[in-house]
């Protein structure tokens, strides 16, 4: 039994599911079965990598960096989880030429209304557990 097994098994909701996703960090290999779980769980685990990137690299290194090839699917996890207004600037952000990525990074939620953001999140997870 995986950690994301452990949490389904638990009954886990909102943010200790949302806490128990981050350690994807520490059993990488589980990212090679996120197929076998809801849509959900890889849109979780992909929005954690995003806000992890965002913070380490910025938003040069969603677009250009590590997590370039995935760009277009965290902009799907994002408007899943019904962070449209991220989704959007992320969105925006891979039309603009690197000169102009400040402004799009100074609106992410990153460096507004973090809590917020995650507050969808969390949102987005009861929704989905409520439906098993």
């Amino acid at each position: 039994m995986n950690f994301i097994d452990k949490a389904f098994f638990d009954g886990l909701h909102g943010d200790d599911f949302l806490q128990a996703m981050t350690d994807i960090y520490n059993y990488s290999e589980v990212r090679e079965e996120l197929d076998k779980y809801p849509r959900f769980v890889r849109d979780i685990i992909l929005i954690i990598d995003y806000d992890t990137a965002l913070q380490m690299g910025g938003l040069d290194d969603i677009l250009h960096g590590s997590m370039a090839d995935q760009a277009d699917n965290i902009i799907i996890a994002l408007k899943n989880a019904g962070a449209d207004d991220e989704a959007e600037l992320l969105k925006k952000a891979n039309t603009l030429p690197d000169d102009e990525l400040e402004e799009i990074y100074d609106s992410l939620a990153l460096n507004n209304d973090y809590e917020g953001f995650w507050d969808l999140i969390r949102d987005y997870i009861d929704r989905e557990m409520d439906k098993k």
